[in-house]
């Protein structure tokens, strides 16, 4: 039973990190999935160790209260949603946290189910309000556009085209993610 655990913690890892390397929102939960790694090992220790189950029952717990605390403090959440071309698949999400200074952040999403995956569009950034956000326009599946917002003339995104893979929404540019 315990090279069992011990073969999940591992399977979890690997889950962790190609979810983070290939972009994977389902999969790219490193702290959930570190998480559970770190469960499953010491559960499996305990087993195989002979030591008795009121130590890693104890550890789990305050490991799962860290977790939910941490998810709690720091969770991004959509702001808005920019539908693609009809049939791409693709959106760009605006994402918020408001934890102690507001962070905002551009990304491009391919909805593929189990393997949606998630680019960078523009580095997080920190503004007060919305009002530093680009106005997003899709011109094809290949392509979106960062305005400024009408009356702003801080002139901060130029008309910025940023050249998309239209299979997986990856930025193709080398300057990418731009940065703010």
């Amino acid at each position: 039973m315990a090279g069992v655990l011990f073969v999940l913690a591992l399977l979890a890892v690997a889950a962790a990190l190609i979810g983070a390397i290939g972009n994977y929102a389902v999969l790219d939960r490193p702290v959930l999935l570190g998480t559970l790694a770190a469960s499953l090992v010491i559960v499996s220790g305990g087993l195989a160790f002979g030591g008795g189950t009121r130590g890693p029952v104890i550890a789990i717990g305050m490991i799962w209260t860290t977790v939910a605390l941490v998810g709690y403090v720091n969770t991004w959440q959509v702001y808005a949603r920019i539908p693609g071309p009809a049939g791409s698949g693709l959106e760009v999400r605006v994402l918020y946290d408001d934890w102690i200074i507001p962070d905002w952040a551009l990304v491009v999403r391919k909805n593929d189910g189990l393997l949606t995956r998630e680019w960078p569009l523009v580095e997080r950034f920190s503004e007060e309000h919305d009002d530093g956000l680009p106005k997003v326009t899709w011109v094809d599946p290949a392509h979106v556009r960062l305005d400024d917002r009408p009356g702003d003339e801080r002139s901060l995104w130029g008309g910025r085209t940023v050249v998309l893979d239209p299979g997986t929404g990856q930025p193709l540019d080398p300057a990418h993610p731009l940065h703010r």
